[in-house]
């Protein structure tokens, strides 16, 4: 079983995975070797942003970070300005990252929500979508507190620790 440490960080680590859904309400998953999950809301900033990578680089030799890439096409279901914050988060963290020098994974949605066995978004409202996915995090990290904010960074953490994505 996974141990679990939310938003305290390890004091240092060899390797480390990061997860990371850039979306406005989203989050970051760590992985150590030491098999401890530590997760983190998103930072309201740019600048909490930097900083809190910069400490998480401060705990680990060497991060692999799997960042979720924003969808080319949003639909009409998603306002422009949600997408704008998207993709300025996506920026704002993938150039800290390498910065960093951080080994970058960019992930498609499609591509991690492959590696889990929830189905299809189909017709499902995105409540129910979204709580399906919340589900799912919850059977693989049952010591997690598995929020909405945080369900798809867990899953992409997941996926990349499984060798499932790139």
């Amino acid at each position: 079983m996974t141990g679990v440490q939310t938003c305290a960080l390890p004091i240092l680590l060899v390797a480390l995975i990061v997860a990371i859904d850039p979306g406005v309400n989203g989050g970051l998953a760590l992985l150590g070797q030491d098999g401890l999950v530590t997760v983190q809301k998103m930072p309201a900033t740019e600048h909490e942003v930097v900083s809190y990578l910069i400490e998480v680089s401060n705990t680990a030799k060497d991060v692999d970070c799997y960042l979720e890439e924003p969808p080319l096409y949003a639909g009409r279901n998603i306002p422009g300005s949600a997408i704008g914050k998207l993709m300025w988060n996506t920026g704002v963290l993938y150039g800290t990252a390498i910065c960093l020098g951080w080994k970058m994974h960019r992930v498609r949605p499609a591509i991690w929500m492959k590696a889990h066995p929830v189905g299809t978004k189909g017709d499902s409202s995105p409540t129910a979508w979204k709580n399906k996915l919340k589900a799912r995090a919850a059977e693989l990290f049952p010591t997690v507190d598995v929020t909405l904010w945080n369900a798809d960074a867990l899953l992409i953490l997941d996926a990349a620790r499984r060798g499932a994505i790139n």
